[in-house]
């Protein structure tokens, strides 16, 4: 059935204040929001099963008249699939895909939307499923391999012609991602998490050398040869700007040191406040894009 992403709203970049569902202006009041035209797609949702687990994913696609010649994938996170896909400012990214003749795919990360479980939900989530024992990270790469695997056996990827973004915590889960599979060419980290030590949430499990052991720096090896774009605010103390820039500059290195140009690296620095990123929005896109249409 055709349908139009009708609660996906356009939002003027220069308007977005990062990762809130709803911009606001500098006095903390929502702004007023514009719906714009959107593309025609297809949504299909299909099972996945990877050992005792079972969750759902959903793919949108072009209309078969727009699909592109040799369509890439979009792998696109936040929370919750039905976030990623259909809530602003999370759905420009698959909406610009979309437009470009690509397909979309997307599954709730673990500890949210519908696989929120004894654990609790969210980040906290996270980190009682992560001290208890039950890996959240490993978990979401299992899947997302999974995923990636079915949408080549359906016909709706082909390996080397794959992107993956997210923001924030779903960041960190993106590139962990595609440190674990070489069939992703293209990734994007919107003021990503980059070590779970930082954050408040984490503060009872800060001393764990686990939790030290899987901050992004210790799997920069396994993402060289690929196309990385991160971006961040000077001033996010959310997440740590030291440590997204720590990441960069690893990153860097791991690619001279594999024999890839540095330039394969793309870091954007933003005067953005806190935990927002602003026209970074845009060049990750771009970004995505460049390397995901045909050259």
């Amino acid at each position: 059935m055709m349908r139009t992403l009708t609660t996906c709203l356009w939002i003027t970049l220069a308007a977005l204040t990062g990762f809130a569902l709803c911009p606001r202006d500098g006095r903390g009041e929502e702004k007023e929001t514009t719906e714009e035209k959107t593309p025609d797609y297809e949504r299909q949702d299909f099972s996945v099963k990877v050992g005792d687990r079972q969750f759902v994913a959903t793919v949108l696609s072009p209309p078969q008249n727009k699909l592109a010649r040799h369509p890439a994938l979009l792998l696109k996170f936040t929370s919750d699939r039905n976030t990623a896909l259909f809530t602003s400012p999370y759905c420009l990214v698959p909406r610009a895909f979309l437009e470009h003749g690509h397909r979309v795919v997307s599954f709730d990360i673990p500890c949210h939307g519908d696989r929120i479980g004894r654990f609790g939900g969210s980040i906290p989530g996270l980190r009682n499923s992560f001290v208890a024992g039950v890996d959240p990270f490993a978990m979401f790469v299992e899947d997302g391999r999974s995923v990636i695997s079915e949408c080549i056996r359906r016909g709706w990827a082909t390996s080397g012609r794959i992107a993956v973004e997210g923001p924030s915590r779903a960041g960190y889960m993106v590139l962990r991602l595609l440190a674990a599979d070489e069939r992703i060419a293209v990734a994007a980290g919107m003021a990503p998490v980059t070590d779970w030590r930082l954050l408040r949430e984490f503060v009872s499990a800060r001393d764990r050398k686990d939790v030290a052991s899987i901050r992004l720096t210790h799997f920069v090896e396994k993402m060289a040869g690929r196309h990385v774009y991160l971006a961040i605010g000077k001033t996010d103390e959310r997440v740590g700007t030291a440590a997204c820039q720590e990441l960069y500059h690893a990153l860097k290195k791991a690619q001279v040191d594999a024999g890839y140009d540095a330039s394969c690296v793309e870091f954007v620095l933003t005067d953005d406040p806190g935990h927002s990123i602003n026209s970074a929005y845009q060049q990750g896109i771009d970004f995505l894009l460049k390397w995901s249409d045909e050259r």
